[in-house]
């Protein structure tokens, strides 16, 4: 076994036990009081451990995904490219809007993709043209950020529920006020149809065959994600839509372009083929 292949296997292994421990303090906190730092893992601490995992898993991708003849975006790897920029944008964003609870999700969804990759991850590489590259940027993007609404979505739902049926607790507890957690979707959707909008643009650009057979299903289903987002928006900013309308049209969004990029992806790489 050479170097090139012991390399992303360390730093792979290691980012999936920062994830792991990333979680399970995130988890620790649940219940607690969030004055309670002596027992509670506190958020910088979980935040700098999700860095490095991060970190370590962009090294790992170096190395299996950017070939030097060509990206491998095959199906386990697009699936982990695209967790690990969900997990890097909720980062980000975290540093001004308070997002990091939604590790308790994304984390080990990460964690478990990336363990996959390991396992399965395909070695063909394909070559980008440098506009497509583009184009493949910011869907992955989109994916994520739409990744990131949906979870969000999922958990103002719960709180939406819990607060109405007067029983509150768990994780619930630990999430900020419910408006916040409605302010924050909202704005990761805006991204989302900004992201979204130049996927499709530079699609209808940079690809001569989006409606060929191999694509149409992505291409239909993009599009259709793109409406409900659109729709949503339109009717938040008009007619304040929100709670569980809001919610469960994000969650139609997400499964739709889930269906149009990697259901496509896993018909055509591993059933078809």
């Amino acid at each position: 076994m050479n170097i090139a292949t012991i390399t992303p296997a360390i730093t792979g292994t290691t980012a999936l036990a920062l994830y792991v421990t990333g979680t399970a303090m995130l988890y620790r906190n649940i219940g607690k009081s969030h004055t309670d730092e002596a027992t509670a893992g506190k958020p910088s601490t979980v935040w700098l451990i999700a860095v490095a995992a991060v970190v370590l898993h962009a090294v790992t991708l170096m190395a299996t995904t950017f070939k030097t003849d060509g990206l491998n975006l095959a199906f386990f790897n697009s699936l982990s490219v695209t967790a690990w920029c969900t997990v890097a944008i909720t980062l980000l964003w975290n540093t001004g809007r308070p997002v990091i609870n939604l590790g308790l999700v994304l984390f080990p969804l990460t964690a478990a993709v990336l363990l996959v990759a390991m396992l399965f991850g395909q070695q063909q590489a394909a070559r980008v043209d440098p506009g497509l590259q583009w184009h493949v940027l910011t869907s992955v993007v989109a994916y994520s950020l739409l990744t990131m609404a949906a979870v969000q979505a999922i958990l103002v739902r719960m709180q939406n529920r819990r607060l109405h049926n007067h029983r509150p607790g768990g994780f619930l507890q630990n999430l900020p006020p419910l408006t916040v957690m409605e302010k924050v979707l909202f704005q990761v959707l805006c991204a989302t149809f900004v992201m979204l909008s130049l996927s499709l643009m530079t699609g209808f650009i940079f690809l001569d065959d989006l409606f060929a057979q191999r694509l149409v299903h992505k291409t239909i289903l993009s599009i259709v994600a793109w409406l409900i987002i659109a729709v949503l928006l339109a009717g938040h900013f008009r007619w304040g839509w929100r709670g569980q309308k809001a919610s469960s049209l994000t969650i139609g969004a997400f499964i739709a372009l889930l269906l149009g990029y990697f259901g496509s992806k896993l018909v055509i790489e591993l059933i078809l083929t």
